[in-house]
């Protein structure tokens, strides 16, 4: 099993807001769950067009399209392995996006920390799916 999860932050702590989790059984399904989660968040970041920036939701979209950039997170949870960054844009307002995945038997229900270890104070049990 595999944790895939989506956080909202700022860049000095990209993990303050658990916005969902979703358990996939196999690394491919993980990754079609990052995508759709990736899909469901740039859905929601407008485009501002009086913004000039790069709009976040197309960076999420060329993400869920990168058939290679996949293959690898594919590959690197079938190894086992952490991917704490799968995916991370600003949107407004300076938040930071980050999409996630763990194997299940690393995750202890912690938030993750961007130097890759799980520690930290626990989240509530209840953050399960997306947030309303």
């Amino acid at each position: 099993m595999i944790h895939c999860e989506t956080w909202a932050g700022t860049p000095a702590d990209p993990y303050i807001w658990l916005l969902a989790r979703d358990v996939a059984p196999t690394s491919s399904g993980a990754v079609r769950r990052l995508t759709a989660a990736a899909e469901h968040l740039a859905d929601r970041l407008d485009e501002d067009p009086d913004d000039v920036r790069p709009f976040p939701g197309a960076t999420l979209r060329r993400w869920g399209e990168d058939r290679l950039g996949l293959e690898d997170v594919v590959d690197r949870l079938t190894r086992r392995a952490y991917v704490p960054e799968a995916v991370r844009v600003t949107g407004p307002g300076h938040v930071l996006y980050t999409l996630a995945a763990m194997p299940a038997a690393s995750c202890i229900c912690r938030r993750p920390r961007p130097d890759s270890t799980v520690t930290g104070p626990a989240i509530p049990t209840a953050t399960v799916g997306w947030s309303a």
